[in-house]
């Protein structure tokens, strides 16, 4: 078979809620890089947030796409990065703070998080057990927040090298409002997050999403457009579902992401990934 470059999302796609790979996922992707196949990881967490998963690296990927597209890691370098100017961050920021929103401004290996985004995740942490694997998860991704917090009023600096832009918030049409108001200046997709219970996004610079990462990641490889495959289950995954030479949606994927896609396999906790590697030949 053609070598093939694979673009897998993580959370919802390879990562279940209870914070855990199955063992067939796992399976699937070393079988497939044993057969030669290219296999990149394709989230909207940023580089540190992804470092929290460590059996992601004990499965072994040739390469990391993170923060949604704005930085690219081979081999362990980074070959590709892009920030928001610093004026368009002030700004969306202060778009987003005006409505009272939860904010985290996220850099590589660092996420700037306002109190309100703070007060959001630590309330749902507790509404999981103590000892449970979701409680523990998002304890870390807590622990990563309080390190940075966002002052009241941020300096310039706060605003310099970010990657991405997370928001959530409760006031009505909130989504369709920044789509409006802030929509020709950078790139914003709805959360599919089950924990932002008002309307929450991703916002990332303009023209920057999976699918130019994944285009850019099939050149470096001197990989054909057509034999590029994406696997996802979310609104950020839809530019990667849209440029794949072949697009899987998971079977727990939102249905408006099966309508685009070339195909759907099973749930991420069926199987998902393994059977979808097996339908289009990737693995035995």
């Amino acid at each position: 078979m053609q070598r093939k470059l694979v673009c897998l999302d993580i959370d919802g796609t390879l990562l279940g809620m209870d914070g855990v790979v199955p063992a067939s996922a796992a399976q699937a992707c070393r079988r497939a890089r044993e057969r030669g196949h290219i296999l990149y990881l394709c989230s909207g967490r940023n580089a540190e947030e992804i470092e929290l998963i460590p059996e992601l690296a004990s499965i072994g990927f040739d390469g990391i796409i993170s923060s949604g597209g704005a930085l690219v890691e081979t081999g362990g370098k980074i070959v590709f990065e892009k920030v928001f100017p610093v004026k368009i961050a002030i700004k969306i920021y202060q778009y987003l703070d005006g409505l009272e929103c939860g904010v985290a401004l996220e850099r590589t290996r660092e996420i700037l998080s306002n109190r309100r985004n703070i007060a959001h995740w630590k309330s749902v942490m507790e509404t999981f057990p103590v000892g449970s694997g979701m409680r523990a998860a998002l304890s870390e991704l807590l622990d990563i927040q309080l390190r940075n917090v966002l002052p009241d009023s941020p300096e310039r600096a706060c605003y310099e090298g970010v990657n991405k832009i997370v928001f959530r918030g409760d006031a009505p049409g909130l989504l369709a409002a920044l789509r409006r108001d802030l929509g020709d200046e950078c790139e914003i997709f709805d959360s599919s997050i089950p924990f932002f219970d008002g309307e929450g996004g991703e916002i990332g610079p303009k023209g920057v999403h999976k699918g130019s990462a994944l285009r850019f990641v099939a050149g470096i490889h001197k990989i054909a457009i057509a034999d590029t495959v994406a696997f996802g289950d979310s609104d950020n995954d839809r530019p990667m579902i849209e440029a794949a030479g072949v697009a899987v949606a998971m079977g727990n994927a939102r249905d408006s992401l099966k309508a685009i896609a070339d195909m759907e396999t099973t749930a991420l906790d069926d199987d998902g990934i393994f059977n979808g590697f097996k339908k289009i030949g990737l693995i035995d």
